[in-house]
């Protein structure tokens, strides 16, 4: 039984290296091909698509096997890193002069770190999501593909958090829009990993959505250390 569990552990090992390697491939591959003005309308449409049927955009996601949506998950993973990035230094110097007086040099760290968090987050949920679903594996592009659509509302709230540059006020108006976003992502990540999963029955599934919503915050309790809060 010891031998069967630690060949399992390899197999688990080896699967995510060569996940991790055609992941990176096909990640340069799509940003080499990247066009800027098609690709942002493209995606836009893309956004349109998943308010207005959202789980059955989520369903298809997850069942793609030619990766078709995946350039819209990399622009939308670009556009978060620069948001982040923005957001990060708009909540230090809450008005436009004081954020063009920010000393890139002295924090470049910090800001590195907040621009990280939020694609560091969908590769580990990614991770735990290819490791637990054992039964129906899907290729890494796909959950990946999958997690960051289901992060859109998330992804929203932070770009309208830009008006925090305009006057930090705002932020009462901000604040329970980005709770209510955040809410929806959970319901969209709950979905978008039962599609993953294949599991229809979802009292079933909540078991294990549970426990992987378990794994993550363990994951983010010990990256938090290191001052990347995912």
């Amino acid at each position: 039984m010891e031998e069967n569990e630690n060949k399992e552990k390899v197999v688990n090992t080896q699967e995510i290296k060569e996940e991790t390697f055609k992941t990176a491939k096909e990640v340069k591959e799509t940003i080499k091909n990247v066009d800027i003005k098609k690709d942002a309308k493209a995606t836009t449409g893309f956004i349109t698509e998943m308010v207005k049927k959202p789980l059955e955009r989520l369903k298809e996601i997850a069942t793609d096997k030619e990766h078709k949506d995946f350039k819209y998950a990399i622009v939308l993973a670009i556009v978060w890193i620069i948001i982040s990035g923005v957001l990060h230094i708009a909540t230090r110097y809450s008005s436009i002069d004081n954020f063009f007086a920010y000393n890139f040099t002295k924090h470049f760290l910090t800001l590195l770190k907040a621009m990280v968090a939020p694609i560091l987050g969908i590769i580990i949920m990614s991770i735990i999501v290819f490791v637990i679903n054992k039964n129906n594996k899907k290729s890494f592009i796909t959950i990946l593909t999958s997690i960051t659509a289901a992060k859109i509302p998330v992804i929203v709230a932070d770009v309208i958090g830009i008006l925090y540059l305009i006057s930090s006020s705002i932020s009462r108006l901000l604040n329970p829009f980005t709770m209510f976003c955040s809410a929806i992502s959970i319901v969209f990540i709950f979905f978008a990993i039962k599609a993953l999963c294949e599991e229809e029955n979802n009292t079933k599934f909540l078991k294990t959505f549970i426990i992987i919503e378990a794994i993550y915050y363990v994951a983010y309790l010990i990256i938090s250390y290191l001052e990347i809060y995912i």
